[in-house]
C-alpha cells in the first residue's frame, strides 16, 4: 500500500502542469473596453484623411495638366478702346472750335480710355468765359464737349501790367474775364462798368451783379431806343448788398448825365416814371438834364442844369 502510494505521487509530480493548464488552458482574448475602440477610431480618421488629402492632390495635378493641354486664349473684360477720332464741339456762346485747340491737347492716339474727362472738365472750366462744362465719350471713337458759357453784361477797362489799357466783360455772376471771339458789335452795345471798391482794396468779387443784369434787361426790354443811350453804370455806392442803407446804382447816358436808381421800388416802377420824365422834357423842348433821382418811395426827382429842381 505504502509503495502504492509513491508511485502514484511520484507520477502527478512528473507530469507538465503551468498555471496556465491549471485554469483549463483558456485562450487569449481581446480587450474590448471603451478607450479601445476610440484608439482604434483615430487611427481609422487618420487613414480616411491621409487618403482623401492624396486624392484631392492627385486630382489638382491632373485638372491642371488637362487644364494647361487645353488652354484658349484670355477673355477680355475690358471695353475696346480705340483712338479718339472725332471731337464733337457744341456751345450756347462764341467760342469757336480752334480755341478749344488751345485749351485741351489730344495726341492723334489717344485712346478713348486714355482720357482723364475730369481733368479735361478742369481746364475747361478754369477759362472765365465757360461757366460749365461737359464732356462724354461716345463710343467707338467720338468725344462730345458741350460748354456753356457767361452772359455778357457788362465791361470794363482795365490797365494791364505793360501800362496798356485792355477791356475785361463782366457776366451776369460778377465773373471777370478777358472775351474771346466776341463780335464788336456785340461789345459796343455793353454799357462800361465803375466797380466797387472794397474797403480793403480791389474790387474783386463783384457782389451783387445779378441786381444790376436785371435793371440792364428791363431796360433793354421796355425802352430799348434809351438803353443804346447808356454809358456807363456806377458802382460806386453799390457794395453788392441791396439792404444796405444807401445803396444806389448810378448810370450816366449820352440824354442825361446822371441817373441814380435805388432799391426801394422795383426798377420797373422807377423806369415808368423815368419814362414820364422823359416824355415831359421833350414836350417842354428839351432843356438840359443834369440829374434825376428815382430812389424816393413816391416820387422822381430832376435837377436841370438851370439849377431849378422839379418833382415828377
Amino acid at each position: 500500500m505504502i509503495g502504492g502510494s509513491k508511485n502514484k505521487g511520484s507520477s502527478s509530480a512528473g507530469e507538465n502542469q503551468t498555471w496556465r493548464g491549471l485554469d483549463g488552458g483558456s485562450k487569449r482574448t481581446r480587450i474590448n473596453s471603451s478607450q479601445s475602440r476610440k484608439r482604434r477610431q483615430v487611427q481609422a480618421f487618420k487613414l480616411l484623411g491621409v487618403f482623401l488629402v492624396a486624392v484631392l492632390f492627385i486630382s489638382a495635378v491632373v485638372w491642371a495638366i488637362v487644364a494647361l493641354n487645353e488652354r484658349e486664349e484670355p477673355i477680355q473684360i475690358t471695353t475696346p478702346s480705340k483712338p479718339v477720332e472725332r471731337v464733337l464741339f457744341d456751345t450756347n456762346g462764341v467760342l469757336p472750335p480752334s480755341w478749344l485747340g488751345t485749351v485741351v491737347k489730344l495726341r492723334r492716339d489717344t485712346a478713348m480710355m486714355e482720357i482723364d474727362i475730369h481733368s479735361m472738365k478742369q481746364q475747361l472750366e478754369a477759362h472765365g468765359q465757360v461757366k460749365s462744362a461737359s464732356i462724354e465719350r461716345q463710343f467707338p471713337n467720338a468725344l462730345k464737349i458741350h460748354l456753356k458759357e457767361h452772359e455778357p453784361i457788362l465791361r470794363m477797362r482795365v490797365m494791364g501790367a505793360n501800362e496798356q489799357a485792355g477791356v475785361r466783360i463782366i457776366s451776369r455772376e460778377g465773373t471777370i474775364y478777358k472775351g474771346v471771339s466776341y463780335p464788336k458789335a456785340t461789345l459796343n452795345k455793353l454799357p462800361f462798368v465803375l466797380p466797387y471798391q472794397h474797403p480793403e482794396g480791389g474790387i474783386s468779387p463783384m457782389r451783387g451783379i445779378d441786381q444790376v443784369a436785371d435793371l440792364l434787361e428791363e431796360t433793354r426790354r421796355t425802352q430799348s431806343n434809351f438803353y443804346k443811350t447808356w454809358k456807363l453804370v456806377s458802382l460806386k455806392h453799390y457794395s453788392g448788398n441791396p439792404e444796405l442803407p444807401g445803396q444806389v446804382i448810378e448810370v450816366r447816358t449820352s440824354m442825361v448825365p446822371r441817373i441814380i436808381f435805388g432799391f426801394n421800388t422795383s426798377f420797373a416802377q422807377q423806369l415808368d416814371r423815368l419814362a414820364v420824365i422823359l416824355n415831359y422834357v421833350q414836350s417842354r423842348g428839351n432843356p438840359a438834364i443834369k440829374r434825376i433821382d428815382l430812389t424816393l418811395p413816391k416820387d422822381a426827382a430832376v435837377q436841370f442844369e438851370s439849377g431849378r429842381i422839379s418833382t415828377f
